[in-house]
């Protein structure tokens, strides 16, 4: 909140690349080693002690590539849309670094994070494999079964999450493109892990099943920020929808009418 606040995010990543080595390798591993992946410094936790008076010469270097890896973590889509909308230069420097150094880790981390999950979802189970960078989620409801697989890109999480379709028994075409498209939007535009964005999508579509329409600008049951339910009614069309899309749809069209009938909103 306090970097979109204060617009900090730019110059903080500008910050830690100036501070971040071009090899953040750890000398004593440079050579590399048949068959092993070299330690850097993104893959060893730093050491600091408050009591210590003086600063090795590897430690700004390293704390810097912790931070980046902390935003990188908690931050995803916010570094995602500022390296979208880079130079070429830097936009080209931040992908290579990023990809060579810390893509594997943050990939595993993810993959790691799903596989140990001790999270339960009644209808639903969730599957990782780390060789593939993949995650598949097996909805069921009655005889309808919904099969989504999420991939991770190799710059992860710089590029884009992608979610494609598995099996798809008894839902219609219109329907499941909506639901992938709302899982896919959570993915790279929320600071969210995938089992948090595959619990959103489940409480999506098990609303869905209960009769709770969708709201007809987000198309999501559940809004992807406050969690909120479609509740306001144009008394003329009367479809629903979130407060808060509503409001954006006001302030952005500079007009009080309903999204789809064109009727003022009352």
């Amino acid at each position: 909140m306090y970097l979109r606040k204060t617009k900090s995010l730019n110059k903080l990543l500008y910050h830690l690349f100036r501070l971040m080595p071009e090899n953040p390798t750890y000398a004593e591993t440079a050579i590399e080693v048949p068959n092993k992946d070299p330690k850097t410094f993104f893959t060893e936790e730093l050491q600091l002690s408050i009591r210590e008076t003086a600063t090795l010469p590897y430690h700004i270097p390293h704390l810097a590539c912790s931070v980046y890896h902390m935003t990188l973590k908690d931050l995803p889509a916010m570094v995602r849309l500022w390296w979208n909308s880079s130079e070429k230069r830097v936009f080209n420097i931040v992908d290579r670094f990023t990809s060579k150094y810390v893509s594997s880790v943050l990939s595993f981390q993810e993959i790691s994070s799903v596989q140990t999950s001790t999270q339960l979802f009644n209808g639903m189970t969730v599957k990782a494999r780390a060789t593939t960078r993949e995650v598949m989620a097996t909805y069921t409801i009655e005889d309808i079964v919904i099969e989504l697989i999420i991939q991770l890109p190799s710059n992860y999480p710089l590029g884009s999450i992608t979610v494609e379709s598995g099996k798809r028994v008894g839902v219609a075409v219109q329907q499941w493109r909506n639901w992938m498209l709302q899982l896919s939007t959570y993915l790279t535009h929320q600071n969210g892990s995938i089992m948090e964005g595959l619990a959103l999508w489940k409480n999506n579509v098990d609303k869905r099943f209960e009769g709770v329409e969708d709201c007809m600008i987000c198309f999501s049951v559940i809004h992807g920020f406050n969690y909120s339910l479609p509740k306001k009614a144009c008394r003329t069309c009367k479809k629903k929808f979130h407060s808060a899309c509503l409001y954006k749809w006001f302030t952005s069209s500079n007009k009080s009418t309903c999204p789809l009938c064109r009727e003022t909103f009352f």
